[in-house]
Formats: C-alpha cells, sequence, structure tokens
C-alpha cells in the first residue's frame, strides 16, 4: 500500500469519527435552543466546511508522518548534553543523618524519653 493511501484511509478514518460528532453536537445544541430549520441547515454547512479544511491539515501532517516512516526525510537526531555524575562520597550515614554521631544502644532499649513544655 502507498504512502499515499495509507495517509488517505488514516485521514478518512479520523475525519468520519470527527464529522459525526461535530455534526451531531451542533445540530443538537441548535435544535434544544428552538433555532430555526434554516439557521440549523447553515451551521451545519459551515461546521462541514470547517470540517474539509480540518480533513486538509491531517491529510498533509499524515503524509509527513508517512515520509518519516519510510525513511525518505531523514531525522534529525540532536545530542543532549550530559550533567557529569555528582561524586561519590562515602560517609558514614546512620538514622539521624550524615557524621552525626550519638551514642548506640543496647539492643531491646529504649531512647531516652524526653519532656516537650
Amino acid at each position: 500500500m502507498g504512502r499515499f493511501l495509507k495517509a488517505l484511509v488514516m485521514t478518512l478514518l479520523i475525519m468520519e469519527v470527527t464529522a459525526i460528532v461535530a455534526l451531531t453536537a451542533v445540530w443538537t445544541i441548535l435544535s434544544e435552543l428552538q433555532a430555526n430549520q434554516m439557521f440549523i441547515n447553515i451551521a451545519l454547512g459551515l461546521s462541514a466546511a470547517g470540517l474539509c479544511v480540518l480533513t486538509v491539515v491531517v491529510f498533509r501532517r499524515a503524509l509527513a508522518a508517512e515520509h518519516r516512516l519510510e525513511g525518505d526525510v531523514e531525522a534529525e537526531f540532536v545530542e543532549w548534553a550530559v550533567a557529569p555524575a555528582p561524586p561519590v562520597v562515602h560517609q558514614a550515614i546512620n538514622a539521624i543523618g550524615p557524621l552525626q554521631a550519638r551514642p548506640l544502644q543496647a539492643p531491646g532499649t529504649l531512647p531516652p524519653h524526653r519532656h516537650v513544655n
């Protein structure tokens, strides 16, 4: 299947769903507002014209995507600057922070209770 046909099929599938939802929404909103039938038809026509423009935009993007997928357009690779890793510092770390000494307790004993007044 050619690139053109793949892009066309993808565009038609996307725009079919979009058109159904958009035109139904316009008709429902205007019908609930008790709009004149001629006004509803004009609004539906304008919505259809907008959908045609959107279809052209979607098709062009789909065709560009197909070109990139088949490798006709060279991809640009960006070299990202990687920050150097921080130096590894080997310090004694305990539960209250690095290099903060406190007296060790015997296993099974509770720390001294502190009263806060």
